[in-house]
């Protein structure tokens, strides 16, 4: 009885730091990981370096799979 209210405290601690966290960093709300089902797919499939077809590569610029491109110049890393 009492691992499983232990359990549930710890669940919710760390569900509402997480929450918090999200608001931080500017997280989008209802924001999903992946882009598209396709994306899903292609993120899940097995193996170290999964080959990308031509289709999924279409798909990837279309979609944003890897996100906006940050351009930094080295001065601004030191």
């Amino acid at each position: 009885m009492w691992k499983k209210v232990g359990l549930v405290v710890v669940g919710l601690t760390l569900a509402g730091g997480l929450s918090a966290c999200a608001k931080d960093y500017g997280i989008k709300d209802g924001g999903s990981h992946f882009a598209s089902w396709t994306h899903l797919k292609f993120s899940t499939r097995g193996g170290d370096k999964p080959s990308l077809t031509k289709e999924e590569r279409e798909l990837a610029k279309q979609e944003g799979w890897w996100g906006t491109p940050v351009v930094y110049s080295v001065d601004e890393l030191e």
